[in-house]
């Protein structure tokens, strides 16, 4: 019978940990949210003072088609930064200064009557909003484990969906038409400087220049980055389907609520299980075939609206989650923001395909992405998601899980290390450069927690793979 070994001084430190733990969450939370929030307002403002312009069509193709690849261009310069100068990518003054850089471009776009100012200066917003979604999105990969980063990024982006929703509601759902709105955006970002100010370079970053592993090949990241890329292409596809009762029937900026539940319960989801995650991103592409199923029906239209809603959630998280996982694997921060990237040129190239086709071509060319992006998608979780561990990490993850069964400090653990290769006292001391009777002490606590009295029994307990 094994008896376990109590020490407070171990459970108030774990505790600690647990508190830490979740004020960094809460904090990326906030960053994250706030963030989305203030420079999605700032994106729809802009697209509405467009809308004084020029027609629907014109604007939709510039604000999701060009101003999306301008903000696939910030992402990529995020990226490369991590890739050459990880300390200033990761540290506080580049996202300030495209804070401030960002909130001086909202200002000129809506208060310009040029034209050419107006689109030049909107461009250069969402290089700024390509960049600070970099700057933020990399530290899921980073600061938080693999087991919470779906749950602290789909809070994030719920907080700022629903935001975006509530902000607008003033002056009878027109506050974002009007320039006084450049304000409200103004006081938000003002609200992530404190926030920024807490950055640091992440502890987690390669060395300049660092090549690919050969565990983390090119070809994963085309596949994973063509998935995503068809992903986002089929599902702005999608969307230009009609649906003539949800119309009536639905309010567009209603639908962020349905988008904010979507994202917060895919968090939770793919957090249990990636797997079960990225089945209900691909999911999300019945949405349009079942748009033109219902035909006329104008309830069904509008259920069909509210669930497609819920199931993009699915799709923005499993679109991070991908190279977020990857690049954390890979120990490499550079890659964590490619899948946002990806997904924005995916939205564009759909966006460029409502533009310029319409009726039948627009459903063969929806249903011809469909099925290419399930043979993509199905390769790619093979290769993700049911990738046999090497003896190795199924050794580390046994020892990980042993070691924390019975709370082993980082130094027990090293000292539990040599124990299982069969190190005497003397040797365990010299190979540490501490004294033997540290080793004593140690080894002490060792049976004390595990309950075992000789070192024969704590290996053999060990080797024989139990876990209690």
């Amino acid at each position: 019978m094994v008896h376990f070994y109590f020490n407070p001084r171990i459970e108030i430190a774990m505790i600690n940990n647990r508190i830490q733990d979740v004020k960094k969450y809460i904090s990326l939370i906030l960053l994250i949210g706030l963030g989305f929030l203030w420079t999605g307002t700032a994106y729809i403002a802009q697209a509405y003072r467009l809308l004084s312009i020029f027609d629907g069509g014109t604007v939709n193709l510039i604000t999701c088609g060009i101003y999306y690849v301008c903000q696939a261009v910030g992402i990529g310069v995020v990226s490369l930064f991590f890739f050459k100068r990880p300390v200033l990518a990761g540290g506080k003054m580049f996202p300030l200064c495209t804070t401030a850089f960002a909130v001086v471009c909202t200002a000129v776009s809506l208060y310009s009557f040029s034209l050419s100012v107006i689109v030049v200066f909107g461009a250069l917003l969402n290089v700024g909003i390509g960049v600070l979604s970099g700057c933020y999105l990399t530290r899921l990969a980073t600061d938080i484990t693999q087991q919470r980063r779906g749950l602290v990024f789909g809070c994030a982006y719920a907080l700022g969906s629903i935001g975006t929703w509530l902000i607008s509601l003033p002056m009878g759902g027109r506050f974002l038409w009007h320039s006084g709105s450049f304000y409200a955006i103004a006081a938000l970002a003002a609200l992530t400087l404190p926030l920024i100010m807490r950055l640091s370079p992440p502890t987690v970053q390669c060395e300049p220049g660092k090549r690919l592993s050969k565990r983390l090949n090119h070809k994963l990241i085309v596949l994973a980055g063509a998935v995503l890329f068809l992903l986002s292409m089929g599902n702005t596809l999608g969307f230009a389907f009609p649906l003539k009762g949800a119309a009536d029937s639905v309010y567009i900026e209603f639908t962020r609520i349905f988008y904010g539940i979507g994202l917060v319960v895919a968090g939770y989801v793919s957090d249990k299980n990636r797997r079960y995650g990225a089945i209900c991103c691909l999911a999300a592409f019945a949405f349009p075939f079942g748009a033109l199923a219902l035909g006329s029906h104008m309830a069904g239209e509008t259920a069909m609206w509210m669930l497609a809603y819920l199931f993009l959630g699915f799709w923005s998280v499993y679109r991070i989650l991908v190279f977020a996982d990857l690049s954390g694997k890979a120990n490499m921060p550079a890659l964590a923001v490619l899948g946002l990237l990806f997904g924005r040129i995916g939205e564009a190239a759909g966006t460029l395909g409502t533009w310029l086709f319409a009726g039948t071509p627009l459903i063969v060319i929806t249903g011809t992405v469909f099925v290419l992006v399930t043979v993509l998608f199905f390769m790619l979780y093979q290769r993700f998601y049911t990738t046999v561990a090497t003896p190795e990490e199924l050794e580390e993850k046994r020892f990980a899980e042993y070691s924390a069964h019975f709370g082993f400090s980082v130094r027990e653990q090293e000292i539990f290390t040599l124990i299982i290769r069969g190190m005497s006292n003397a040797e365990i001391a010299g190979t540490l450069y501490i004294t033997e009777s540290t080793v004593k002490f140690h080894i002490g606590n060792i049976f004390k927690k595990s309950g075992f009295a000789r070192r024969s029994e704590l290996i053999t307990d060990y080797k024989l793979g139990n876990n209690h």
